[in-house]
């Protein structure tokens, strides 16, 4: 038997594919990183004479646009949202004079002439909600792109193949990544593998070609005699792993795998924080949750400043002070385990929506107030 039955292993398993309805978000906003990963990179490389930080960049970049673009609609929204406060006593007016009847009819003239006085004044509830939805898609793509980052940007997809090349160059690089792939897929399903095996009877040479047709008969399959299947376990190596690489391989073979790895790191990271890599609890990478909760925390209190009722009773204010910190610990907590790329997403929409809302505060003559300050305390 050939050693390339004895190495396939289920592709899913090293890292999930987005299903029917994420593939196509994923899909195209991997082009979008693609496109803007490519200009990022050219200008570090000719301007600063350094690709470092390039997927970092391309990032910001990309949400700077994306929230950009998004603007109009959002301040709009906030609008929509300030009317729906100014329309308050008047919808209350009108619930009092229907009272609390639980008679459908009565219920649907209420409802009616609340929906002609949001009509006629431009006033949406939901129309807050818009900017939020919207973001999610590119939050949720972005989650797949960074976990597989390589297949996705061509750049960094020829240099993981450079680097599996590399590693392949190494005397019994099977023997030494087969443990690590078992270790990365604690539910692999042999049951594929054998069936492999079985078709590869089938064939006299037990060639790559034997083995990519018998992959097209069972499904997602890969093997670590292929570059690009290689790419997909390397793309789950931890430091622990690389060190133990590192300690089976001559320092002949290692040197180039080295000096590939630590040029995939650079422009990978973003002032050292992995951008492909889940962010953790474990100092610097906890960083990035901990700035998406803190900028998160300032775009809260700028908005309900922004929006705040001064004829709210205690109980609403409570729970928006309540809201004011929640949100942000929830999507903090989030992000832990999401790649540092999606943190940095996250953390750049806040700064974002912070400058727009004081630019727009300030136009509109509303005074900053520091939040649970005395006077508003709980």
């Amino acid at each position: 038997m050939n050693l390339l039955s004895n190495f396939a292993f289920l592709a899913r398993q090293i890292e999930r594919e987005p299903g029917f309805i994420v593939r196509p978000i994923a899909a195209l906003f991997g082009h979008l990183v693609n496109a803007l990963f490519n200009v990022v990179y050219f200008i570090g490389e000719r301007v600063f004479d350094s690709p470092a930080n390039t997927l970092g960049f391309t990032i910001i970049l990309m949400t700077i646009i994306f929230r950009a673009c998004m603007m109009p609609l959002s301040i709009k929204a906030q609008k929509s949202m300030m009317r729906m406060r100014e329309l308050k006593p008047e919808l209350d007016k009108i619930q009092a004079k229907y009272g609390n009847s639980k008679d459908p009819e009565i219920i649907k003239k209420m409802n009616a002439e609340k929906q002609v006085l949001m009509q006629k004044h431009d006033a949406n509830p939901l129309k807050g909600c818009f900017p939020m939805l919207l973001q999610m898609p590119l939050f949720i793509g972005l989650n797949f792109i960074m976990r597989q980052a390589f297949l996705y940007i061509t750049h960094l997809r020829t240099v993981y193949y450079d680097l599996a090349t590399a590693i392949q160059q190494a005397p019994g690089y099977i023997e030494l990544i087969r443990p690590i792939a078992l270790d990365l897929l604690p539910n692999a399903i042999q049951r594929n593998n054998e069936e492999v095996a079985r078709l590869l009877n089938q064939w006299q040479d037990h060639s790559l070609q034997a083995f990519e047709t018998a992959r097209a008969q069972v499904g997602d399959v890969i093997s670590l005699e292929i570059p690009a299947d290689l790419s997909r376990v390397i793309n789950r190596f931890t430091v622990e792993n690389w060190a133990y690489l590192q300690e089976h391989i001559s320092p002949s073979y290692w040197a180039e795998i080295a000096r590939l790895n630590d040029y995939r790191h650079s422009i990978e990271s973003f002032l050292g924080l992995s951008m492909v890599e889940q962010s953790g609890w474990t100092w610097p990478h906890i960083l990035l949750p901990l700035l998406t909760v803190i900028t998160m925390l300032c775009s809260q209190w700028l908005s309900q400043q922004r929006m705040a009722d001064p004829n709210a009773d205690d109980k609403a204010k409570m729970q928006q002070k309540i809201m004011l910190i929640v949100m942000p610990l929830f999507i903090g907590f989030i992000t832990v385990g999401l790649p540092g790329g999606v943190a940095l997403f996250w953390v750049t929409s806040q700064v974002f929506q912070v400058a727009q809302d004081l630019i727009l505060n300030k136009k509109d003559g509303i005074p900053l107030k520091l939040p649970f300050s005395k006077k508003d305390a709980l």
